[in-house]
């Protein structure tokens, strides 16, 4: 009994010996593919940490492109202002001129009429004498 249950023993140890050996190159292949799958991913890993290096600085590129754009519409926006400024002072000094031309006419106007009524009313009391 002793010996059946050696003999036994080395058969199942043999079957194991066995089952090992023929699960040896999957093992192997398997670590081998784990070691692929992981350079795979550390690949993956330096190109996506590129390419969200690479987004953070156009990014940056853009808010500064657009930051300076906005201080130039603001620059833009001010002198537009100051020339509009301007040519409304110089409008108000036009229309004041104008006022004061319109005024001196309507004096020169009056006064010529004015003229012509003591001529007409001098001729009539010349006529009447």
């Amino acid at each position: 009994m002793a010996q059946t249950a050696t003999a036994d023993l080395e058969r199942r140890v043999a079957l194991l010996e066995g089952w090992k050996e023929s699960q040896e190159p999957f093992v192997l292949s398997l670590k081998d593919d784990i070691r692929e799958v992981q350079q795979r991913l550390t690949a993956l890993q330096s190109h996506m940490d590129h390419r969200f290096s690479d987004m953070e600085n156009a990014t940056a590129e853009l808010a500064r492109r657009m930051d300076a754009q906005r201080d130039e519409l603001k620059n833009d926006i001010a002198e537009l202002s100051r020339r509009m400024d301007a040519q409304r002072d110089e409008l108000k000094g036009e229309m004041a001129r104008l006022v004061q031309r319109m005024d001196t006419q309507t004096r020169w106007i009056v006064g010529v009429q004015f003229l012509t009524l003591l001529t007409l009313i001098a001729a009539l009391l010349r006529l009447a004498h």
